[in-house]
């Protein structure tokens, strides 16, 4: 090792640097076990190919409990969780990112929205029930819109009409030409009789620093690659030997880790602010029908009830 005395600062950098990217890989230790959400990011040493990979059982089994899903609507809306995530951590992981889609098929309009850092996700679906044996197909062309809410409160908003049925085409779709990203999104999503058996998911991008022939060569790649979930297993549940075999030829590192959850933020306060922000005539329309005002959760089933009385304090004076 050269003598850090007789080293300029310059010298010592571009030796620190030449270590760092020879060096073994770096990982986030300890992995989270196989029965445990998780989310992480990895990046190749020269910056060229961005790596996210996301495990969402755990989240995806509770929001379909709340939901009352069927297998069908369960698998879609897992779908839709996990490329949001997926998503949100490729634009802005700081940021509170939603999806919403205007969607013809027979489950309706979805929405997903996945808050900033580690506090939680949510999923909504308008037909929570459909099945496409005898609904008809669950997705259809339509319309995605993106809302991402940053930390400082400023709002980007985006929509994009889709060509492809699928949740994960429609994500890469918006993702190439709404974020000018270069990037590839496959969704894995397992459900048999009411039981999540797996739910994941992985996100490849082509940043600047990388070159056409290395996007082929991993597009090559992954129509060889075995399934991401049948990659995670128990004694290597982050699946870094599948990500290190899509990466072959790549020093990397893993370098960021989050862990999904579920999260709703309704509350009976939300009904509250919701019904004095309505005008005085509809109050006073809810009072005179002498009946509770009753609001349910469409992300989570949780009702809020209202009394009159309650209702008739709305309209007091404000002092």
């Amino acid at each position: 090792m050269a003598n850090e005395n007789t080293e300029s600062a310059v010298e010592r950098y571009k030796r620190r640097r030449a270590e760092r990217l020879a060096g073994p890989p770096q990982w986030l230790d300890p992995a989270p076990a196989l029965g445990e959400d998780t989310m992480w990011r990895g990046l190749t040493r020269a910056g060229e190919v961005r790596i996210l990979v996301a495990r969402t059982r755990a989240l995806l089994a509770e929001s379909a409990r709340r939901l009352g899903t069927s297998d069908d609507a369960t698998r879609i809306v897992g779908e839709l969780i996990t490329a949001c995530y997926l998503a949100r951590s490729a634009l802005n992981p700081a940021a509170q990112l939603q999806m919403l889609l205007r969607n013809p098929g027979s489950a309706g309009r979805l929405v997903a929205d996945v808050w900033a850092g580690e506090e939680g996700a949510r999923a909504a679906i308008a037909s929570p029930g459909a099945v496409a044996a005898h609904d008809g197909s669950l997705l259809e062309h339509g319309l995605l819109e993106v809302t991402r809410v940053a930390r400082d409160g400023a709002t980007y908003r985006s929509a994009l009409e889709y060509e492809a049925a699928g949740i994960e085409a429609a994500v890469t779709e918006y993702l190439v030409r709404s974020e000018q990203i270069v990037a590839l999104v496959h969704l894995e999503v397992a459900v048999e009789s009411g039981v999540v058996a797996s739910s994941c998911g992985y996100l490849v991008q082509l940043t600047p620093e990388g070159t056409r022939a290395q996007l082929d060569q991993i597009l090559a790649r992954l129509e060889r690659m075995p399934s991401l979930a049948s990659g995670m297993t128990a004694q290597d549940p982050d699946g870094r030997a599948w990500a290190t075999r899509l990466l072959d030829g790549f020093l990397w590192d893993q370098v960021a880790r989050e862990r999904p959850r579920f999260a709703c933020r309704c509350s009976r306060g939300r009904l509250v602010a919701a019904l004095s922000a309505l005008p005085r005539a509809d109050l006073q329309e809810l009072v005179d029908a002498g009946e509770p005002t009753e609001s349910i959760c469409e992300y989570c089933n949780a009702v809020y009830t209202l009394s009159v009385p309650e209702l008739q304090m709305l309209l007091a004076p404000r002092q």
